[in-house]
């Protein structure tokens, strides 16, 4: 490439580059040697379908096809380039011109973690008009070829870990992320095992946490009656009863909600004749935020209340400690806490090994205080076992790391907007590959939405921009006119800062 064209990158405006990076427990050289054999790519790399080349080497023209970015899209994409760059043990670099006004430059990289870890990377910047013309897709892919290439590295990470070496015939024919999404029924019953079938752990007598078909629940078994932390929403519901009616001898007497969200709720009903349990807030926030539904299944809104300072129950001679963390994940979040199982459930508070969803609602996520209780879980706990809110069994090192992802994110996005990125920006700025992180399918308002990279950064950017528009300065007031004058009293204000 010449130096004007490095130049025109540079300086270019079409878009900012996309890219991500990735650990994995590989040395460096054994990872070096193993990317440049890139007719192995298609089987650890799932974004590529095939490759022509055998090795890599500068100059080289590189041949392969890429895979649509959804098994549904009925296209491959065939593609040429010519390496420009290869640095030994750090990166190669090829440029793609064939297609008429369209220059795009994508590098990997591989670098020396130190202590036998190695670096993988992805970027890959374009520009052009051709590129202009369809960038929306563009960037989907460029995401798409980022995000699998990390996934592919973390592949590799694990066959190394097991055979201590890598090669090919190593590897599985074709990677685990295609095998049950290579047709639409194939991605369903993927998105069922993955999200939907229901599986249970116990973590102490009479004490089992229930995962799948919505948030993840906890069942305390106590004499003659048992306790139901969180109940899902339909179909999770119905099949959350069933393995309770099979499993569980006593009766379930009290659900707690660990907080309005319908994943965790739509099931209340199913259990008419047990207490129904929240914080204070949540009636209103259902109503508010899910009215249609909860007007028409009235017997599923808790009626037993519980304020900030919390409350103990008892299940069946077995105590149950419930707290309030303040707004953290809503404004309306309960724990649950089984002392003599040592076991926590935090509902939404945490969401383990997946990218969380943050509620914009003005009831809704409060990051500094979701970061703050989640520290002070783990260090109240340090020896609990955590159910969390989605994912599996957590413990407090991994509420730890949740609370440093948290404020890593919201650090991250405040800098880009006090240097003017907009939204789209910042999903290109901010790089959360690191955290190594699932997307995860939630709903909400009546609706499936995914949590990722790109919308994390999008809700913190409006929980960013919502904060800095409200903490502004306000307009000076105008004098007052003479009491004579007032149509009407005058508004009291409160010294409060809560008011504000």
């Amino acid at each position: 490439m010449t130096t004007h064209d490095t130049a025109a990158f540079q300086h270019s405006r079409d878009m900012l580059p996309v890219a991500g990076t990735i650990e994995v427990d590989i040395p460096v050289d054994v990872l070096w040697e193993f990317f440049t054999q890139a007719r192995a790519w298609p089987r650890w790399n799932p974004c590529f379908l095939w490759v022509h080349n055998e090795r890599l080497a500068l100059g080289q023209r590189l041949t392969w096809c890429f895979r649509p970015i959804h098994p549904f899209y009925p296209y491959v994409m065939p593609a040429v380039a010519d390496v420009v760059e290869v640095e030994p043990r750090r990166k190669v670099t090829w440029e793609v011109t064939a297609l008429p006004g369209f220059h795009a430059r994508h590098s990997y990289l591989v670098e020396d973690a130190g202590n036998g870890r190695s670096r993988f990377g992805s970027w890959e910047q374009a520009m052009g008009p051709s590129f202009r013309a369809m960038r929306d897709f563009w960037l989907a892919h460029f995401t798409f070829v980022k995000d699998r290439s990390l996934a592919g590295a973390r592949l590799l990470e694990t066959v190394y870990k097991q055979h201590g070496r890598l090669a090919p015939e190593l590897l599985p024919r074709s990677h685990p992320l295609l095998r049950e999404a290579a047709s639409p029924a194939g991605a369903a019953l993927a998105f069922y095992r993955a999200h939907v079938r229901q599986s249970a752990v116990e973590l102490g007598p009479g004490v089992h946490a229930v995962f799948g078909g919505g948030g993840n629940s906890l069942v305390v078994q106590g004499r003659g009656e048992s306790l139901l932390v969180d109940t899902k929403f339909f179909p999770g519901s119905y099949m959350l009863r069933r393995w309770i009616r099979e499993h569980v001898a006593a009766p379930v007497k009290t659900v707690v909600n660990t907080h309005y969200h319908y994943d965790h709720t739509r099931g209340n009903a199913l259990y008419p004749r047990a207490s129904l349990v929240a914080y204070h807030t949540v009636p209103a926030s259902m109503h508010a935020e899910d009215g249609k539904y909860w007007a028409s299944h009235r017997d599923g809104v808790p009626v037993v209340l519980v304020g900030e300072e919390g409350a103990e129950l008892d299940v069946g001679g077995r105590k149950v400690r419930v707290g309030h963390p303040g707004a953290a994940h809503t404004h309306g979040d309960l724990w649950v806490h089984v002392p003599d199982a040592d076991v926590v459930a935090t509902g939404d508070l945490v969401f383990h090994e997946h990218y969380p969803f943050f509620d914009l609602s003005p009831t809704g996520a409060d990051i500094d205080g979701l970061a703050a209780a989640i520290r002070r879980l783990a260090a109240a706990h340090p020896t609990a076992a955590f159910v969390p809110g989605h994912g599996p069994i957590a413990r407090a090192g991994d509420l730890v790391r949740f609370a440093d992802y948290l404020e890593s994110l919201k650090a991250s996005v405040e800098e880009v907007v006090r240097r003017g990125a907009t939204a789209d920006e910042a999903v290109l700025l901010v790089d959360l590959s690191p955290w190594d992180l699932e997307k995860l399918p939630v709903s909400h308002r009546g609706r499936l939405v995914w949590t990722s990279a790109e919308s994390n950064i999008r809700w913190m950017y409006e929980l960013v921009e919502s904060r800095a528009q409200n903490a502004s300065p306000r307009p000076a007031a105008r004098p007052a006119r003479p009491a004579s004058a007032s149509t009407g009293p005058m508004p009291s204000v409160s010294s409060d800062s809560s008011a504000l």
